[in-house]
């Protein structure tokens, strides 16, 4: 494993620490979804299929709940 292969790990944990000090639900999010991009960037390098799926759906999870966090209800700015 290179250098630069274990900054990028090293990377995805910071950002995850990151994460959890974030107060706001929205903060917590952005940072974990960013954390989980690195960790799915890190995966494929390594090729662990475990790492790239859990980054995967976590991103899913992530990118969901911001959406509904800045559309409640579903609806964007100009629908009916």
């Amino acid at each position: 494993m290179t250098m630069l292969t274990e900054f990028l790990g090293y990377l995805a944990i910071a950002a995850g620490f990151f994460a959890a000090t974030k107060k706001d639900m929205g903060g917590f999010r952005m940072w974990h979804l960013l954390s989980n991009f690195l960790f799915i960037f890190y995966g494929v390098v390594l090729a662990s299929v475990p790492l790239v799926v859990s980054g995967v759906v976590f991103c899913g999870i992530h990118a969901v709940e911001l959406y509904r966090m800045r559309f409640p209800g579903g609806r964007r700015p100009g629908q009916v």
